[in-house]
């Protein structure tokens, strides 16, 4: 019986992924259409890119990212406004935003810029349709905490130096699961870029510059996740890592089919999973009080204030 349950709302949420998948599809003919009038130039693709291909594989990865999204922002934001809001950062920041901006280091596509804006409008439009289709169930309680109380668990002072090593934990973190992969794939940058539309030609400041850039960006996506998230700090690391993860490696490895799969993609898809956990872990360390998810919460609430005396 609950197998044929599991398997009725797996289905339903296929279906919902696929309403999503559509809906993005719009957005994206729209930020196109936007551009044009803007006079933005299209963005250039690698010649190897097979469009009969790629598209397909987009809108099986919006349904992935639809289904996982929905589950994960579901019960966090009882209002549909709340989580369009926080879907909509949290899907543009890492899917489009973050990986435009790694195609930009590290490929010779040209006019990144343009999809800066036109990824505005599909990122939009599925974060709708989830909030629209991933709604609380009517009488449920929030799991969730306002701004206001995951502001109060601290002191202004703790939480400033726990949110600047939440994000500059990020450029050692890069680099060195960067240095692991670079023994598998730096060849294929440095023989084989012009064939496969990889570069390698900055400067190991001017990455980890970048990659400060990159920190503030992963932080402030996963922020609608941690400042409602009430529930232990271990499912907080699941969640923000799974999130993180799916969104910024899933272009690699399910699009570019025009890169060797176990040569380049494997390698690096390697190398996000341990980039998204890691990090992950660290905004789970840093910036989730440890006291909220005990049995017997008593320090997290306000002191008493003493009786007057009868």
């Amino acid at each position: 019986m609950n197998g044929l349950r599991l398997l009725k709302t797996g289905g339903i949420d296929i279906l919902k992924g696929c309403a999503v998948a559509l809906a993005g599809f719009v957005g994206l003919m729209v930020g196109s259409m936007v551009s044009r009038a803007l006079s933005l130039p299209p963005v250039a693709l690698p010649a190897y890119a097979n469009m009969a291909l790629l598209v397909p594989l987009m809108l099986l990865s919006e349904v992935i990212m639809a289904v996982l999204l929905g589950e994960c922002f579901q019960r966090l934001y009882p209002a549909y406004w709340q989580r369009l809001l926080g879907l909509w950062l949290c899907h543009y920041v890492l899917y489009y935003a973050l990986n435009s901006l790694d195609a930009f280091l590290f490929t010779t596509m040209t006019n990144l810029g343009t999809g800066f804006v036109s990824n505005l409008f599909p990122a939009l439009a599925a974060a709708a349709v989830v909030a629209w289709l991933w709604r609380p169930a009517s009488g449920a309680a929030p799991q969730r905490r306002t701004i206001a109380e995951y502001l109060s668990l601290r002191r202004p002072a703790d939480w400033a130096w726990r949110f600047a090593i939440a994000w500059l934990c990020f450029p050692p973190i890069y680099y060195l699961a960067g240095r692991v992969v670079a023994i598998f794939t730096l060849s294929y940058y440095q023989n084989h870029g012009a064939d496969l539309g990889l570069t390698l030609n900055l400067t190991l400041g001017s990455l980890m510059a970048m990659q400060v850039l990159r920190g503030a960006l992963f932080l402030l996506a996963v922020l609608p996740l941690i400042l409602a998230w009430k529930g232990p700090r271990t499912g907080l690391w699941l969640q923000v890592g799974l999130v993180t993860f799916v969104q910024i490696a899933i272009q690699e490895l399910v699009q570019a089919t025009w890169l060797p799969f176990l040569a380049v993609r494997i390698p690096h898809g390697l190398e996000l999973l341990v980039d998204s956990f890691v990090q992950a872990g660290v905004y789970a360390w840093m910036l989730f009080p440890a006291r909220v998810s005990a049995a017997a919460p008593e320090e997290a609430l306000p002191a008493r204030q003493p009786q007057a005396a009868l």
